[in-house]
């Protein structure tokens, strides 16, 4: 008797070479589809029109001298909110930044926003904060403190 295993071993080898090479094929063009869907999505950073152009919600459209009226008048309130809620932003779309602010406090930001406004009253505060992430930015947290 002969042993079938012998005869047929070849043939089993040759039908796994077709099938991991089906698989490999299959699995090389749906990583090419993957690539080409990524050209498609959406991704996160800065977005703007081919001249920089980008619309400004919120009182971040004001200009910096009413941001010094209401300053002056206490009544900075909604603008320190919206600061917050632009540094989060940043915070989150910004490459290696935890926290853009790094040690300074948010009335240490307005004091810089104060002043840049009293330079540039007619720019918008949008504009003002651009400013102060740039001021920012070499002192920003880059990790999470470690809990003590």
């Amino acid at each position: 008797m002969r042993d079938e295993s012998a005869v047929y071993a070849p043939a089993k080898a040759r039908g796994k070479q077709v099938v991991m090479r089906h698989t490999a094929q299959r699995t090389t063009r749906l990583l090419w589809w993957l690539i080409l869907l990524l050209f498609f999505v959406p991704m996160a950073g800065r977005g703007n029109d081919a001249q920089g152009n980008y619309v400004t919600l919120g009182f971040g459209s004001e200009t910096c001298q009413t941001f010094l009226q209401a300053r002056s008048n206490g009544l900075d309130l909604p603008y320190r909110h919206w600061l917050t809620g632009y540094l989060t932003a940043v915070n989150k779309l910004t490459n290696n930044t935890v926290d853009i602010r790094g040690t300074a406090d948010t009335d240490d930001m307005l004091l810089l926003l104060e002043q840049y406004c009293i330079k540039h009253p007619l720019h918008s505060c949008s504009r003002a904060v651009e400013f102060l992430v740039t001021e920012l930015y070499p002192k920003r947290m880059t990790h999470m403190p470690h809990a003590p």
